[in-house]
């Protein structure tokens, strides 16, 4: 009989638990928790974020009256507080300062919250960003995580970048890039800039635009293709001629700055991208997309010559001094030099990629005395005279690299959601 009454006193207390729960155990899905400051920001490392950052925990149930613990800590970065353990107010707010350190690019602070009776009810995080001299700094925000294309000016000071088809221009700091609102400037997919610092931005579209002022004002050029209402590919070749190639149509050059255009009086083609070098004996060098197309003309793009280059010729590149240099997908991506245009060819270096693509604009940037040569799939190899070269950077998630007017290079990789950025403190 005992058993029986027993069992029934255990189930009324159970059913009182649960009808009348224990006033001192709070339920964490009563409060909310949130910094109030904003995440992903950039900083350079030792900077403040701020000397009040604002963190809410609120009991929903009784907002203004249930005071709540919260202690504060950097979990990443090594950077220091002002406050380790704070109380929230009637507002639910409690404040701590928070200085980054250098200990590593992403940098975390941890607020853990307890109730008055020690009850440990969330942890949540703070992750802001410290750039770094000499470091490969990888930023995963937006706009900068999406950027296609660059440009930099170092004449008069100003990089611009298009990210998500809208154009930005460099703020202050290197890693700042604010928006350019132009009603010219109608979803822009390319941007180039010539000798004279003319900037030239091609469209979705298929219309060209630019700017002669440094990127403050922009006006509409003769559109490449009238009839084309899709985009084409853009090039400005060394002498500030500018080409315009697509994939239905025949290659066509401007002299006047997109005003006047010519066709290519020959069944040259570049099969979408292509490049073009004036060279000092006053030919043209042409290399287009498809395999092994390389072209010289004597007479101004009239009439062309094939030349004939060792293995998978894919880029090409010409330095001030009439170094002519083509890439080649042989044995994994090799580098050729000819200084006899074009006569022969020497093999300077060869890499091997994982992958092997080449998919990528900026093969060859210089900067001061040296050249950073970005092999997709590989990483970014460092050179001084192009004939040897050291490794720079192995990242086999690199697709593009670019540099701003202050030598800061920015790589991109694969994703389309990380940029790479490194200031070196040395030039």
């Amino acid at each position: 009989m005992r058993k029986p009454i027993l069992l029934i006193a255990i189930l009324c207390v159970a059913l009182s638990c649960n009808r009348y729960p224990d006033p001192s155990v709070k339920s964490v899905k009563d409060y909310s928790f949130n910094f109030q400051t904003y995440q992903g920001m950039k900083f350079l490392a030792g900077e403040w974020v701020s000397d009040s950052v604002r963190f809410r925990a609120v009991n929903n149930n009784s907002p203004m009256n249930d005071s709540v613990k919260v202690d504060f800590e950097v979990v990443t970065g090594g950077g220091n507080i002002t406050i380790q353990t704070a109380y929230t107010d009637k507002n639910g707010l409690a404040y701590t300062g928070w200085k980054l350190g250098s200990g590593s690019f992403e940098q975390i602070l941890r607020a853990k919250s307890y109730d008055l009776s020690g009850n440990f009810l969330s942890s949540t995080k703070l992750i802001e960003y410290g750039f770094k001299n000499d470091e490969w700094d990888a930023y995963p925000g937006s706009p900068d995580g999406n950027i296609t294309k660059m440009v930099a000016d170092t004449v008069n000071k100003v990089t611009f970048m298009i990210a998500n088809s809208m154009l930005y221009k460099q703020g202050e700091r290197y890693f700042e890039w604010d928006e350019i609102i132009d009603p010219v400037v109608n979803l822009p997919r390319t941007i180039n800039i010539d000798r004279t610092g003319t900037m030239y931005i091609s469209t979705w579209n298929g219309e060209l635009v630019k700017s002669t002022d440094h990127g403050i004002s922009w006006e509409t050029c003769t559109k490449p293709f009238p009839d084309r209402p899709y985009y084409f590919y853009p090039y400005i070749s060394n002498d500030n001629w500018v080409w315009a190639f697509a994939w239905d149509h025949p290659t066509r050059f401007s002299k006047d700055g997109g005003i006047i255009w010519n066709d290519v009086v020959s069944d040259l083609s570049s099969f979408g991208f292509g490049k073009v070098f004036r060279l000092k004996d006053g030919s043209l060098l042409f290399h287009g997309s498809n395999c092994c197309s390389l072209n010289r003309s004597f007479d101004n793009g009239l009439t062309w010559t094939k030349i004939v280059t060792p293995g998978y010729s894919i880029k090409l590149f010409v330095d001030d001094k009439d170094e002519i240099f083509i890439v080649t997908q042989e044995n994994g991506i090799a580098i050729y030099k000819s200084t006899d245009y074009c006569s022969t060819f020497t093999s300077v270096t060869i890499v091997s990629p994982e992958w092997g693509d080449s998919d990528n604009d900026n093969y060859f940037i210089k900067w001061n005395n040296f050249y950073y040569v970005c092999i997709p799939d590989w990483g970014i190899m460092k050179s001084a005279d192009l004939t040897h070269y050291e490794e720079f950077w192995h990242n086999s998630n690199l697709r593009d690299l670019f540099i701003d007017h202050n030598g800061v290079l920015i790589a991109k990789g694969w994703n389309m959601s990380t940029v790479y950025y490194r200031k070196n403190s040395k030039k």
